[in-house]
């Protein structure tokens, strides 16, 4: 008989100042060794959530709850958050909200010391939550020198060597590269399928797992149950295929990122084909397997289709990059090496490469917070070290990877009229300029809170619109889709598109979503170990380099993924889905 760990009774929960409720009058239990999605629309409460699990709230907020949470039998409101560490573990979306120690052995071993135990069952919960994240090679590594893949692994360790029940992953793997996110899926698989707690009764349990996510796919290899949220509620909550195939139109309704091979299963579907094995394919292989008895059996046959143009339009350069080092003054280790290319007036570029391979570096130098070691770098004409700052970015727009670096105001509103204001604009044309931004980016009716009340993927539109209002001519934007739903990633980036056919503008994207390279990039830079590695258009990437985009830690996407492991039964080259929709059901 399963043990119920959460049990959560007519939860509500509202922010300071807030109009509406962030979780709304929710009622739902999850059972022992259950690995459990949450996921929905920006904004739709799951963080919010996750907090009055783990008793972040309402120990450490002072807004109103209302209703019951218990964790193990174990009341969250009546209980100090150090009670119920034990019980309950959380892993943030940024992993430096959570790492406070210099050296990575003593940040894993920080939890397991609070909580008192002796030294030498410390040594041996590190020694197993290590080896388990597979991070035992930089057991005496500074935290601060690490990747992003790995700072989010210690965060996971650190949680791991308590030995919790259950461990609550916001966003986990949000802002790492394909394979770092593959790993850390890897990972909690292994852990899901572990038995290892004795209870009282000398019983085996298995630990229980609640993972918040945007970016599903990887996710839907092994997970038991969906629990999908929207405007505070709980609005699905079941099995994985019922939940996909059921509610498809309402999940995309509603910004929910359906996995790519789920659609193609759900096309074929429509189609009027049938899924023998059991009512809905889930996995990737499964998928693949049905499209191939589709084709080979002759049920389905696709059409001649037409390829993207990716024909520059113009020989204008907006930027010329030419025989770039760079190396910090402190250290002699080059983090650059001899990086070449030009970006063209209109180009939306995509620079991808795993993490630390270079490409933030890339960035800020064409930005002019760093200048090249050797080399040269010019900026609409201007030579990046020969210029002010202050009059390189006047006709710059530059999105952070982590918003909150670049908000700071208390408003939204304010924090969108802040360099208009320092520019001294009109106040006519600010109230006009900023009114056109909040309605670009759907923040109208939040205009008026604190923009560290809003969800992270808010946050990040919020950091669009305060670019978006000057009107830039080169848009620079680092990992720009992370913590976004489907509608918001949609709409940012055809506003993008947007800025370059009716503003002239030019894009340049450093990114880690491969779906969005194929879809919306015109040209596509791979940087591997600070050098590029690669430089064509998205269909010669993804179609040609399949193996190697693997070596260097990328992916294909799913559907160019899918195609190319069916090339021999008749499917043609599809490089993500939108290009699927137009040339295939849109035909």
């Amino acid at each position: 008989m399963s043990k119920t760990v959460v049990n959560v009774k007519n939860l509500s929960y509202v922010y300071p100042n807030a109009a509406t409720k962030a979780v709304d009058d929710q009622s739902f239990d999850i059972q022992m060794g259950e690995f459990v999605l949450l996921c929905g629309s920006s904004g739709s409460g799951k963080t919010t959530l996750a907090k009055c699990l783990n008793g972040i709230i309402p120990h450490l907020s002072s807004g109103d709850m209302y209703g019951e949470v218990e964790i193990n039998g174990v009341n969250t409101a009546e209980t100090e958050i150090h009670n119920l560490s034990g019980d309950i573990g959380m892993v943030f979306q940024n992993p430096e909200d959570q790492i406070f120690s210099i050296r990575v052995c003593d940040e894993v071993a920080l939890g397991v010391e609070c909580q008192g135990y002796s030294h030498d069952e410390i040594v041996e919960r590190v020694n197993y939550a290590m080896d388990k994240l597979r991070i035992t090679d930089i057991v005496n590594r500074l935290t601060f020198s690490l990747s992003g893949g790995q700072k989010q692994k210690v965060s996971i360790a650190s949680n791991l060597a308590i030995l919790p029940s259950i461990i609550v992953l916001d966003d986990p793997t949000t802002d790492l590269d394909p394979i770092s996110k593959q790993e850390v899926m890897d990972i909690l698989f292994e852990l899901k399928n572990e038995l290892r707690l004795k209870g009282e009764n000398g019983e085996e349990n298995k630990m229980t797992f609640l993972v918040i996510e945007h970016e599903l796919t990887d996710l839907m290899e092994f997970t038991d149950r969906v629990m999908v949220m929207h405007e505070g509620k709980v609005v699905l909550n079941g099995e994985p295929g019922a939940v996909f195939y059921e509610n498809y139109d309402y999940l995309d309704e509603i910004g929910v990122r359906i996995p790519d091979h789920i659609r193609l299963a759900k096309y074929l579907m429509d189609k009027g084909l049938s899924y023998g094995k059991q009512k809905y394919p889930v996995k990737m292989d499964d998928v693949i397997a049905f499209t191939r008895e589709a084709l080979t059996g002759g049920a389905i046959a696709f059409p001649e289709i037409t390829y993207r143009d990716y024909t520059i339009k113009t020989t204008e350069k907006v930027a010329e990059v030419k025989g770039v080092n760079f190396k910090y003054p402190t250290s002699d280790k080059m983090i650059l090496n001899d990086v070449n290319f030009d970006i063209f007036k209109g180009e939306f570029l995509a620079i991808v490469g795993h993490n630390g391979s270079g490409k933030s570096t890339i960035m800020k130098n064409l930005l002019g917070i760093l200048h090249p070691s050797t080399g040269d770098i010019t900026i609409n004409g201007h030579d990046t070290r020969k210029t002010e700052i202050s009059k390189l970015i006047l006709d710059i727009g530059y999105v952070f990877q982590n918003p909150d670096n670049q908000l700071f105001c208390n408003t939204v509103r304010e924090e969108i009229e802040f360099g208009l204001k320092n520019n001294d604009f009109d106040p006519v044309k600010i109230e006009e300029l900023t009114e056109k931004a909040l309605q670009i980016v759907g923040l109208k009716d939040r205009e008026g809170e604190h923009p560290f009340s809003l969800s992270r993927g808010q946050r990040q539109r919020l950091a669009v619109a305060t670019m978006l209002v000057s009107d830039p001519k080169i848009i620079m934007l680092d990992e720009p889709t992370t913590g976004l739903d489907e509608r918001d990633l949609r709409g940012i980036l055809e506003l993008m598109q947007e800025l370059i056919a009716f503003h002239n503008g030019t894009i340049i994207m450093v990114t880690h979503d491969m779906e969005v390279v194929a879809k919306y990039a015109t040209r596509v830079i791979v940087v591997e170990a600070g050098r590029i590695v690669l430089n064509d258009n998205p269909d010669e990437i993804f179609k040609n380099n399949v193996e190697k985009l693997e070596d260097l830690k990328l992916k294909s996407t799913i559907i160019s993924t899918v195609s190319t492991k069916l090339l021999d039964a008749g499917m043609p080259y599809i490089p993500d889905w939108t290009f699927f929709q137009n040339q295939i059901i849109g035909k």
